[in-house]
């Protein structure tokens, strides 16, 4: 995972974080200070990192797709919409909820 961070904040790679992803898994701790260096990252213009904005547009594309596969979670909806835009993997501890909402997707479990 470090490894993907390094070469996301050289831009070797694009990595796209969902705002909503921050808003699940920020806790302002020293233990997040990987998050916050990709946060600060994709504040930055044309930066690799980039953050998936929850606009009044995406939220009507995630609430629409849990109407059509009846998953509740925004935030891997939200995961997964930004991903398959992209043509990107996914990074997910939680495969089967990813899968549920999109199963063309490429998991990559961490």
């Amino acid at each position: 995972m470090i490894g993907i961070l390094n070469e996301a904040l050289h831009g070797t790679i694009e990595v796209v974080l969902p705002r909503t992803v921050i808003a699940q898994v920020w806790r302002e701790t020293a233990r997040q200070a990987n998050v916050g260096r990709l946060v600060g990252a994709g504040l930055r213009r044309g930066s690799p990192v980039v953050i998936d904005e929850l606009t009044a547009e995406r939220a009507r594309q995630i609430g629409v797709t849990i109407g059509q596969v009846s998953h509740p979670d925004i935030v891997d909806v939200h995961v997964a919409l930004a991903a398959a835009e992209r043509g990107h993997a996914v990074l997910t501890s939680d495969d089967a909820d990813i899968a549920k909402v999109n199963r063309d997707l490429i998991l990559v479990h961490v």
